[in-house]
């Protein structure tokens, strides 16, 4: 949504989901109810709304903000955008990977003939396109699209309401990785053209 300078928009919240996580903002927002002190909010927070019916969302910048949400059970939080996010490889490069254990949990190191990446894959409204012909043990996808998309992650009977949901745009990217060793295939359950970008490891 756009928000105007001097405006406050409604954000209707009863009953659709326990949190409202913001995906894009071109600036903090601030967000109140008639019992919530202004709240400031930026790109990758999430708040709990599942008290609430109603927000107003507004800002104090000069100029229009714009403004990405979504409403969901799922307490997940989308990718960091202080973070570097790799685009698209140019070039084969030569790297060096190190490991660390983490809470625990021992990290293997992936070597360079393990991994694969692909050109981006774009994906037309409504239509469902193989994104690997299998033969990896972990598939690692981000949704790249110009604007805020959805789509739908599986196996080939994926459709609009069938599959993993990955929503992201290149303002706010969506990640998803699986352990699957088969073909794997996006279907775009948005109205505009989605871009994907794929990463195999074996």
């Amino acid at each position: 949504m756009i928000i105007e300078a001097n405006a406050k928009k409604q954000i209707s919240v009863g009953g659709r989901g326990r949190y409202l996580i913001v995906r894009a903002s071109s600036a903090p927002v601030y967000v109140s109810t008639d019992t919530l002190r202004p709240q400031r909010l930026q790109t990758g927070d999430r708040i709990n709304v599942e008290q609430f019916n109603e927000l107003f969302v507004e800002h104090h910048q000069a100029g229009e903000v714009t403004f990405d949400y979504q409403i969901s059970d799922l307490e997940h939080k989308p990718a960091a955008t202080d973070d570097i996010v790799i685009r698209k490889i140019i070039e084969p490069i030569q790297f060096e990977a190190h490991v660390k254990v983490d809470d625990g949990l021992k990290v293997k190191t992936i070597l360079p003939a393990q991994m694969s990446t692909f050109d981006d894959i774009t994906i037309q409204p409504g239509e469902s396109v193989r994104l690997t012909s299998g033969g990896f043990r972990q598939v690692t996808i981000q949704v790249i699209s110009d604007a805020m998309t959805k789509v739908r992650i599986g196996d080939k009977s994926t459709a609009a309401n069938r599959g993993l949901l990955a929503m992201g745009s290149q303002s706010a990217i969506g990640s998803l990785s699986i352990d699957f060793s088969g073909e794997v295939y996006g279907y775009n359950a948005s109205e505009t053209t989605a871009k994907l970008t794929v990463m195999g490891v074996k």
